[in-house]
């Protein structure tokens, strides 16, 4: 297991899983640009040795594939939802240090973020540099409970900040804190150890502590330090801290900013006063470009993992489980008795779940993860006429540009997004005597000595 960040991107640098980029570039463009090129040509993590002004190196597309999130939990790739399951269920406390790495240096006079952090200016319509994977942590006024999150964060000047708070629990939180005219302490970590990192997109139930289930994950406590100057605990082996406040009643343009969709966003949003900033003697800064595979690996499969124990309660028929951008794509797996159990899934995913706008049920038969074979399965076994179900005036996703803007929700304190959905049921019929719908392939011996002599033929063995 790995404490740290920097931990984890030795291991990278001897798993040849990690390009190691020597020419000095520009935060502003140009490394994101590398990140994004990287990710659609092999997907490997990259070490720039320094940001241009800085001296600081950086590292992104960190989890950008499954096979890292496996290695960071220890186990094999194929073990990855396993072992997730098994782990989720038995979280772990963190422990509380007196000194940590993460406050090896701290400054409290003259903070300005642009001058301490090589933040990443992304797109070419970013209004500025973004935090893309700090994680926020706040409490809540009334019960003391810990919430966790990543969001964006825009760097306005030296000191203020726009953060983007439009998911619970930090959303909540600052609700509450805001309506009793209070400020909200809020600490902000970059650089943490992966299995943390991961965690703070998981979603967890109200009153359930992330650094618990990142403990419970990672199979060891996880170490937690005092902020300096709020009252908050962070990671101790964080690379950079930044603790604050958020203003009540402050609300400023946030944007354009490019985000995880692959559109511009702009928001009103609240503002934040930084009032220390703290780091290791020689950090590294962690980042994340949004729209690459990377997001997918963070959010759609803890997504899936979690949304798919509570779909197999009620629908045993369904076997695995893929989610697309955001969640808004969803390709399910299943294994039908009859012709009636796919059109009764299809129907509750459309109507229970706020992020699902597309769902397509294949069969066992067929790769969920492989495109190719997704569009061979629509193309073959779906008649449009029969096999896809369209819906209007469902909650949508608000990150979703085609939603429209429905009401206020009291009980979610939030704004719910209307849309239309769409559900295809590729799945073959469930009595098929002539055997149309066989799948072709070639014999299983065959196919394990191809996967042997493929292995030696790349000196993967």
């Amino acid at each position: 297991m790995y404490k740290d960040l920097r931990s984890f991107v030795e291991y990278l640098k001897g798993s040849d899983d990690l390009v190691q980029v020597e020419e000095t570039l520009s935060p502003r463009h140009e490394i994101p640009a590398v990140l994004k090129q990287m990710d659609k040509l092999n997907g490997s993590a990259v070490l720039f040795s320094e940001a241009r002004g800085y001296g600081i190196p950086v590292v992104g597309n960190l989890l950008g594939r499954r096979r890292r999130l496996a290695a960071a939990l220890g186990v094999k790739e194929e073990r990855l939802a396993e072992t997730y399951q098994a782990r989720r269920n038995n979280p772990i406390k963190p422990v509380i240090r007196k000194r940590a790495p993460c406050q090896e240096v701290v400054i409290t006079r003259g903070v300005n973020i642009a001058r301490a952090i090589p933040v990443l200016t992304h797109h070419a319509r970013d209004v500025s540099p973004y935090f893309t994977c700090a994680l926020t942590t706040a409490k809540d006024p009334d019960t003391g409970m810990r919430g966790v999150g990543l969001h964006r964060i825009q760097v306005k000047d030296r000191d203020t900040i726009g953060i983007f708070l439009a998911t619970p629990p930090l959303s909540h939180i600052w609700e509450r804190a805001e309506k009793k005219g209070r400020p909200m302490e809020f600490a902000i970590a970059i650089g943490m150890d992966p299995i943390t990192f991961f965690t703070s997109v998981v979603r967890a139930p109200q009153g359930e502590d992330k650094f618990d289930i990142a403990g419970g994950l990672a199979g060891r406590p996880i170490e937690l330090v005092k902020c300096k100057t709020v009252d908050l605990e962070v990671p101790a082996q964080a690379e950079f801290i930044l603790e604050g406040e958020m203003i009540p009643g402050r609300r400023d343009t946030e944007g354009p900013f490019g985000e995880s969709d692959g559109y511009y966003f702009t928001y009103n949003n609240p503002v934040g006063k930084i009032k220390a900033i703290t780091h290791r003697r020689d950090p590294i800064y962690h980042a994340l470009m949004p729209w690459t595979t990377e997001e997918s690996v963070l959010m759609d499969l803890s997504w899936e993992l979690d949304t798919l124990r509570g779909i197999k309660e009620s629908f045993p028929i369904v076997k695995r489980m893929a989610l697309r951008n955001l969640g808004m794509m969803t390709v399910v797996q299943v294994q039908k008795e009859n012709d009636d159990d796919v059109p009764k899934l299809l129907e509750s995913l459309l109507q229970t779940s706020p992020f699902t706008k597309v769902v397509i049920a294949v069969d066992e038969d067929v790769d969920i993860y492989d495109p190719f074979e997704l569009e061979w399965a629509m193309a073959t076994r779906s008649q449009p006429a029969r096999s896809v179900i369209l819906r209007d005036g469902l909650p949508g996703f608000s990150l979703d540009p085609s939603a429209m803007e429905g009401q206020y929700s009291d009980e979610k304190k939030e704004f719910i997004t209307v849309t239309s959905k769409m559900a295809i049921d590729a799945t073959k019929p469930a009595n098929d005597p002539q055997g149309r719908f066989e799948k072709i392939d070639v014999p299983p011996k065959a196919r394990a000595l191809a996967a042997r002599v493929v292995k030696k033929a790349l000196g993967q063995v």
